[in-house]
C-alpha cells in the first residue's frame, strides 16, 4: 500500500455510495470505521470511549454538593473503626464500612478523627502526614496521605453514590479516583503548609483495609487545625 493511502473498507465504501444517493433527498451522515480508535480507548490511549467521559469534570460536579456533604454527613469517629478493627475488618467493615465491589474487595471507611502531627513529609511526592490519635489502648499513629500522588481509590470506594457501573469500563473507573484523589489533594494544600509537628488537626477522609494488620492510611478530603472554624 502506498504511504499516505488509506484503505476503505466494504461497508464504508457502501456508505459512501448510499450517501451520494441520497445527498439531495435530505443528507447524510458518515461515520468513519475506527478500529485503532476503538482500541485506544480501551486502553487508555484517548479513543472515542475515553473521550466520551470526563473524570474530571465530572468530580468538579460532584465534589462540593456530595462528596463533601457525604463526609460531613457519615464520617463515623476513627476510634470507634480502629477499635472494631480489633475484631477484624469483617467484623468492622459490617458495622461501620462499605465494599464497593465483590466480596474480596477492601472495605472502605469514611472517618473523622483529630490528632498532634508527629512528623511531616512534604519531600516525596507521596507526601504524608503522620498524626497520633486517640485509640483503645492509648495513642496510634495514623498516616495521612498529601500527594501530590496519593496510593489507592479510598475517597472513590467510600462513595456510596458511585459505583462500577456507573461508567463504561475499568480505565473510567480509575480516572474517577485519580480526579476524586487529586481534588481532595488540592483541598487540603492550603492547610498543610502551615501544618509542623506538635500542631493539633481535625480531618475528615476514607480508608480501605483489607487487612487486620494493613497499616492505617487515610486519604484526608478535609483538614485544619483543631479549634478553627
Amino acid at each position: 500500500m502506498r504511504a499516505g493511502r488509506q484503505r476503505v473498507s466494504a461497508p464504508s465504501a457502501a456508505a459512501l455510495v448510499a450517501c451520494t444517493i441520497l445527498l439531495h433527498a435530505g443528507g447524510c451522515k458518515i461515520v468513519y470505521d475506527d478500529p485503532q480508535g476503538e482500541a485506544a480507548g480501551a486502553s487508555g490511549g484517548g479513543g472515542a470511549r475515553s473521550r466520551g467521559f470526563d473524570a474530571v469534570a465530572w468530580s468538579a460536579e460532584v465534589w462540593e454538593p456530595k462528596v463533601l456533604a457525604h463526609f460531613a454527613d457519615g464520617a463515623v469517629e476513627l476510634p470507634q473503626v480502629l477499635e472494631a478493627l480489633q475484631a477484624g475488618p469483617d467484623a468492622a467493615g459490617e458495622k461501620f464500612g462499605r465494599r464497593a465491589d465483590a466480596e474480596g474487595s477492601p472495605w472502605s471507611f469514611t472517618v473523622r478523627g483529630k490528632g498532634r502531627v508527629k512528623s511531616v513529609n512534604t519531600q516525596s511526592r507521596a507526601g504524608t502526614l503522620v498524626v497520633a490519635v486517640d485509640a483503645p489502648g492509648g495513642p496510634q499513629d495514623v498516616t495521612l496521605q498529601i500527594g501530590p500522588v496519593v496510593r489507592g481509590s479510598a475517597v472513590r470506594d467510600s462513595l456510596p453514590f458511585f459505583n462500577f457501573g456507573d461508567v463504561t469500563n475499568q480505565i473510567e473507573f480509575a480516572q474517577v479516583a485519580r480526579a476524586l484523589n487529586d481534588r481532595a489533594v488540592a483541598g487540603v494544600k492550603p492547610e498543610v503548609a502551615e501544618v509542623e509537628p506538635g500542631t493539633v488537626v481535625e480531618f475528615t477522609g476514607a480508608m480501605n483495609v483489607s487487612g487486620a494488620d494493613d497499616p492505617v492510611l487515610i486519604t484526608p478530603v478535609t483538614l485544619k487545625r483543631a479549634g478553627e472554624g
